[in-house]
């Protein structure tokens, strides 16, 4: 079963349908359709002047919204994917198989067939209008980058310069060349946000606020550096250097926060009430092992369940093969979310798109890397547990914080269904380069939860958290045992539209399977 037995089955359903018919026009290279799926006769049009500006405001509404996914793609790209490749989750019923990396073709179209001719569509329309104004256009330009920079770590090549034009054939283009157009697009558009007319509270984000954008901008490529450091080191100085001067978040005053409504709820804690993933064992190692104050907002102790159970933090291994078979591995005495991502605040509680902490835990790289910057490794290593720490609880006192970044006795502990801790080290800072990497990843992956994309983004490119290897891969996959995924493959869907383009990407990549290493990751 996808979707689970709930009282909104039905709306699921419909979304469902909607979805297979979207399926059928889906942007392919001759995108004689492509006008007529993303036509909205409910919002007003960008060729009309008088009212373009509410046009834009509509259109990028929707850009940032479902951009970030509703519950039936966000369930199939990301929960069942991204969410548990990061190894913040584990599969907890039987029926889903993808964390034992088997590849569902209909769940990734399901995302695939909405993501071009919806959300990019929307932001080129955007961009391309001589009605839009010019700060609506950068902003477009930069949450473009956003959605793309997710999808280009999921697959590897993907259809990017000529994506949302009609007039032109779909082509898949490499990966570095995508990366070295989003820095530009990122440069280009901060450095033209300018005092004028922008955005009105239509941008679930920051309501059109410039300053924020910019500060969005430069922490996104600052991200995107990072991510670019392994294959490129030159250029990924260049731009995180650049970046860093430019200015990125300053506080968490600055984060990027997508509200949400009854309407557009948060996708995340929509689908957590559907028992289909629990905390991973690797949560449960760091975050029972450090005694992480954090731990009792991210999950929750299990309430339920057995006996032996109830009232305490367990996690799943990813990959059981045979789960629910035996008391460990059974998702009732497993920990769900944490009350703040329940479905209960599905209408209230943000969207965490991009954060202070994340940017902090950055910069703590940036400077073990040389990077040119204020501060110091060390420094911007606690100022990103801090960050953190008050970001999920902001009653948190400056003595509770300063205990834990300090502590260097506490080490992770092994869970239950595994041989050994993920990390061996203390949360206090190391004076040892190797292991002060280390941490600053660990730290790292804690602070960007629930973003499994980031968090699976960062494990393939540094190794770190040391994660635990599924317990079972499915035959169908063909990476090696003892190693992990490294990308999705392209569906036979994507294949049947642009044969030639999918092959080329393959061949350019080196492969068309799921041990191939993506070029962030070190690949092609």
């Amino acid at each position: 079963m996808l979707i689970s037995k709930t009282k909104n089955h039905n709306q699921m359903k419909s979304k469902l349908i909607i979805a297979a018919a979207l399926a059928g026009l889906t942007w392919s290279g001759c995108t004689k359709n492509f006008d007529a799926i993303t036509a909205d006769p409910n919002n007003p049009t960008l060729e009309n002047p008088a009212v373009a500006a509410g046009a834009a405001n509509a259109l990028f509404s929707s850009a940032v919204s479902r951009g970030l996914m509703e519950a039936f793609e966000f369930q199939r790209v990301q929960a069942l994917y991204a969410d548990l490749y990061g190894q913040h989750f584990a599969t907890s019923q039987g029926y889903f198989f993808s964390d034992r990396y088997q590849i569902n073709q209909g769940w990734l179209d399901a995302g695939w067939n909405l993501f071009y001719p919806r959300d990019i569509k929307n932001l080129v329309d955007i961009i391309n209008s001589p009605n839009a104004n010019s700060n609506q256009k950068q902003i477009a330009r930069i949450w473009k980058v956003f959605l793309f920079h997710r999808m280009v770590n999921f697959y590897g090549d993907i259809p990017y310069f000529n994506a949302g034009d009609p007039s032109k054939p779909e082509k898949y283009d490499s990966q570095r060349d995508i990366y070295f157009d989003m820095f530009k697009e990122l440069t280009e558009a901060s450095a033209a946000l300018a005092a004028g007319p922008s955005y009105d509270t239509k941008d679930v984000i920051y309501s059109g606020n410039i300053d924020r954008w910019r500060r969005f901008a430069n922490t996104l490529r600052l991200r995107l550096a990072m991510h670019a450091s392994l294959k490129d080191p030159a250029k990924a100085k260049t731009e995180g250097e650049a970046a860093i001067a430019a200015g990125i978040f300053q506080s968490n005053a600055d984060n990027a926060l997508a509200r949400v409504n009854n309407i557009l709820p948060n996708a995340f804690n929509q689908i957590t009430g559907w028992n289909e993933f629990r905390m991973s064992s690797t949560s449960e190692s760091l975050l029972m092992g450090y005694e992480d104050p954090r731990l009792g907002v991210l999950f929750s102790t299990v309430s339920g369940g057995d006996a032996d159970f109830n009232g305490k933090f367990n996690g799943l291994r990813n990959g059981i093969p045979n789960l629910n078979t035996a008391p460990d591995n059974s998702f009732r005495n497993a920990s769900n979310v944490g009350f703040m991502f329940s479905r209960d605040n599905m209408n209230t509680n943000p969207r965490i798109v991009l954060t202070y902490a994340e940017a902090c835990f950055l910069m703590a790289e940036a400077k073990m890397r040389g990077w040119a910057g204020p501060g110091d490794a060390k420094t911007w290593y606690e100022n990103g547990i801090a960050a953190s720490m008050r970001q999920f609880i902001p009653a948190v006192s400056d003595a509770a914080i300063a205990a834990y970044t300090q502590n260097n006795v506490r080490v992770p502990s092994t869970p239950s269904d595994a041989t050994r801790p993920v990390s061996t080290l203390p949360v206090s800072f190391s004076t040892v380069a190797a292991e002060q990497a280390e941490q600053i990843q660990i730290q790292k992956w804690i602070a960007v939860y629930p973003d499994g994309f980031e968090a699976w983004t960062g494990f393939r490119r540094t190794g770190f958290p040391r994660f635990y290897p599924p317990v079972a891969k499915d035959p169908s996959s063909d990476v090696p045992d003892g190693q992990f995924i490294q990308r999705i493959p392209y569906t036979d869907r994507m294949r049947q539209l642009n044969s030639a383009g999918v092959t080329a990407a393959e061949t350019r990549m080196g492969g068309k399977g799921q041990a191939v290493r993506l070029w962030f990751a070190g690949g092609n």
